[in-house]
């Protein structure tokens, strides 16, 4: 079951966006921002030790979604054209998410299926969490309702919505996904509640 709700998850960015298609991210102004910090007091000429730490943290959570943002965008690319998909450009290789993404890519090249120019794909990053400095956790919330062809068959053009938790690794001067699991999900009802 667990892998079914993360292939869900993948189905749901399985989406292209050209033409009449659109992806739509919104980043909330305040994010639920978890990260475990150590205080302490300051002396009079000091920058104190909180201070350093949440610019820091402000840095890094800029990182983070800018690199989620570029990942789902070619997440989506994958979709549009899965024989150009780079994987290892959003994912971590060798990680969970990255042979599942490139497992999803053989399986779209060989049946022929590719997202269409109807639909959109609609994301909300709902919280972001640091874990470590080199780990974190991007929950959203996604809605897909991209027409999946096969040539000029419709092979899927149903609406799916999910809540997914992305872990995040860094590497280098980037984060990559490395996993995904699914919190919710449903086909035909817009969890997110995006305005239609």
């Amino acid at each position: 079951m667990k892998k079914l709700l993360v292939i869900g998850a993948l189905l749901c960015l399985s989406a292209c966006r050209t033409g009449t298609t659109s992806i739509t991210g919104q980043v909330p102004e305040t994010l639920a921002i978890a990260l475990a910090t150590t205080t302490g007091e300051s002396l009079s000429n000091e920058v104190p030790p909180d201070s350093v730490v949440e610019l820091s943290v402000v840095t890094t959570e800029e990182e983070l979604i800018t690199a989620f943002n570029f990942a789902i965008h070619q997440r989506v690319d994958c979709g549009r054209d899965p024989y150009h998909c780079d994987v290892q450009s959003f994912a971590d290789v060798g990680s969970p998410l990255f042979v599942e993404i490139s497992e999803l890519m053989e399986i779209r090249r060989t049946a022929n299926i590719r997202a269409s120019k109807s639909g959109s794909l609609r994301y909300r990053i709902e919280a972001v969490e640091f874990r470590n400095t080199d780990t974190a956790t991007v929950t959203t919330c996604i809605t897909d309702d991209t027409v999946l062809v096969d040539g000029d068959i419709i092979f899927d053009d149903s609406l799916f919505s999910v809540q997914t938790k992305w872990t995040m690794v860094r590497s280098g001067q980037t984060w990559l996904w490395e996993s995904a699991q699914a919190l919710h999900w449903d086909v035909e009802e817009d969890l997110c509640r995006f305005a239609a």
